[in-house]
């Protein structure tokens, strides 16, 4: 069985490794969602989230005002709930490092989606977010004759 090796930008071997950090990135139009939590992305147990941004890249806007909160729900990597007011074009969320909700870096106990929750009376009406999520793949069990093995005693 091949393994896939993985290498920095730089071409290095000195730095061989099986599982590099990755940038996972998607897009979410949050311009119909209710009052709900919305899963969209998914990401696999064992994964180490290392953080996510999130830009605005359509403002956000509804009949009431509402707010959005984006993160993984499930593990608590969460941003801050923001109101559309300030979700404008070029507006960045990412993990709030205040109040508990960062975890950051976790380990995934359990396969958890990247979630948008809003918090409102009245349906969205427009909204983007272009979002990157850094993570590490789980370990896959395939090692080569680079890694080294250590028996405890």
């Amino acid at each position: 069985m091949s393994v896939q090796k993985h290498y920095p930008m730089q071409g290095s071997k000195r730095f061989e490794t099986t599982s590099m950090p990755i940038v996972r990135s998607f897009r979410i139009d949050c311009g119909a969602q209710t009052a709900t939590t919305t899963s969209t992305q998914i990401f696999r147990k064992g994964d180490m989230i290392l953080g996510f941004q999130a830009k605005v890249t359509e403002a956000v806007t509804s009949a009431d005002a509402n707010s959005i909160t984006l993160g993984f729900t499930g593990n608590r990597m969460l941003s801050a709930s923001t109101t559309k007011t300030s979700l404008v074009v070029n507006y960045v969320l990412g993990p709030n490092q205040t109040n508990g909700s960062e975890a950051c870096p976790y380990v995934l106990t359990a396969d958890d989606y990247f979630d948008v929750t809003e918090t409102a009376t009245a349906t969205g009406t427009a909204g983007k977010f272009d979002v990157h999520v850094l993570y590490v793949p789980a370990p896959d069990g395939v090692c080569n004759s680079t890694f080294k093995e250590y028996v405890t005693t």
